[in-house]
């Protein structure tokens, strides 16, 4: 039975964390200790921010909210997570949203702990671990059209073939049902792994000569796609029978002209930078720049399927 880590300060006010202590020691141990070496984030604070289930009950509500749908569509229906990690979406939206939800993570790919993991936190939450299954997003294990929503965050960027995994979650979704890919965008100026400003289009190559002169570890460039707007609209035109709800750009107008955005992973340096650009009266123009050159971020990219 899963029981409460205590937090403090500042975590305190954002959620909490209900997974077992040993569970949270193991994520911090691995993948927030890898995030460290490339961020320079606290191992802890990078293990929180993860299992932390107020971050499911935002991306719940933005999702809800790009769709024009209350959250109490979830109830019942199937939803399906590319990218589980440490399963926690999958935990809370099953638990406090009524959602029959699984998800795929593989094993042994990129953070090769975070599927072992993700078992644990299930069986933490009282579910069943194989509602999660090995699997990568280029080859869905389910039959087509069985999902009434699919939901992906912060995973786009570190698959092998994009498009195909967008297809593929087109694929399994039903008619009638609504997808939902957070995506980094590397035409921004900020870079979130890495917690560094970020030279907009900027490439792989020019990318790790970047990294390098920031002292940090420019071997984790070479594991990433370059995803922007540009790429994922291509993507998305060549895939047929759905329609584009949204790209993100009216969400990101929304937090720069308010501000209001939880300092999750690298995040609080943002949240500074743009206090300083608002006591300046600079944030309109940001805007305003940031969405005529395409670099608003993240990318939100919000599909309909359409009905036969």
């Amino acid at each position: 039975m899963a029981w409460l880590v205590p937090a403090s300060g500042k975590e305190r006010e954002r959620g909490l964390i209900t997974v077992s202590q040993p569970i949270l020691d193991r994520a911090t141990r691995t993948y927030g200790a890898f995030f460290q070496r490339i961020s320079g984030i606290d191992p802890v604070k990078c293990a929180r921010d993860v299992l932390d289930e107020e971050k499911v009950h935002d991306q719940v509500e933005l999702f809800c909210r790009t769709i024009s749908q209350d959250k109490e569509c979830m109830r019942g229906r199937k939803l399906l997570e590319v990218g589980s990690g440490f399963g926690i979406f999958v935990a809370v939206t099953r638990r406090d949203y009524g959602a029959e939800t699984y998800g795929i993570e593989p094993a042994s790919e990129g953070f090769d702990t975070s599927y072992a993991i993700c078992r644990d936190v299930l069986a933490n939450y009282n579910l069943d671990p194989d509602i999660v299954r090995d699997a990568k997003g280029e080859a869905l294990p389910f039959e087509t059209a069985s999902f009434d929503f699919v939901y992906s965050s912060s995973v786009l960027e570190h698959v092998d073939d994009p498009e195909e995994v967008i297809r593929e979650a087109v694929r399994v979704l039903k008619p009638g049902g609504y997808l939902q890919f957070v995506i980094p965008n590397y035409a921004a100026v900020f870079d979130g792994h890495y917690g560094l400003l970020w030279i907009p289009y900027m490439g792989r190559r020019l990318g790790k000569v970047w990294v390098r002169l920031w002292g940090r570890d420019p071997r984790f460039v070479d594991t990433l796609q370059y995803t922007n707007y540009f790429k994922v609209r291509r993507w998305v035109k060549n895939i047929p029978g759905v329609d584009v709800i949204t790209f993100g750009q009216e969400i990101f107008r929304e937090r720069m002209r308010s501000m209001q955005f939880k300092e999750w992973a690298c995040l609080g340096k943002v949240k500074r930078w743009l206090d300083i650009a608002n006591r300046f009266r600079l944030v309109p123009f940001f805007t305003w720049l940031f969405l005529t050159v395409r670099s608003f971020d993240p990318i939100v990219l919000t599909l309909h399927k359409r009905l036969p």
